[in-house]
């Protein structure tokens, strides 16, 4: 299974550090549950977890997860199981 990079994101507003309410020594629970789309490195983890999740390889089908992510509709999810389901239920 193909790991993307940073580089295969189609967009480059992403924090490339962890944004001031993030705490980056903090790896827990919260971490797991969240997901921060503001974040370059959280948002490409998320994207090539739903591509493994999903049995996806191409490029194409991880820039299409953050396309998805980042419509207005899903501006106010933040849990990842939600976020997920939401990506799953807008898939075409």
């Amino acid at each position: 299974m193909a790991e993307f990079t940073e580089d295969d994101l189609l967009y480059d507003d992403y924090e490339k550090t962890t944004t001031a309410s993030d705490d980056p020594k903090y790896i827990g629970k919260k971490d797991r549950d969240r997901v921060n789309k503001k974040e370059l490195y959280e948002v490409k983890d998320f994207c090539n977890a739903f591509l493994k999740k999903h049995n996806l390889e191409k490029k194409g089908s991880f820039q299409k997860v953050e396309e998805l992510i980042r419509l207005p509709e899903a501006s106010k999810i933040v849990m990842r199981d939600e976020l997920i389901k939401f990506v799953e239920k807008h898939w075409k």
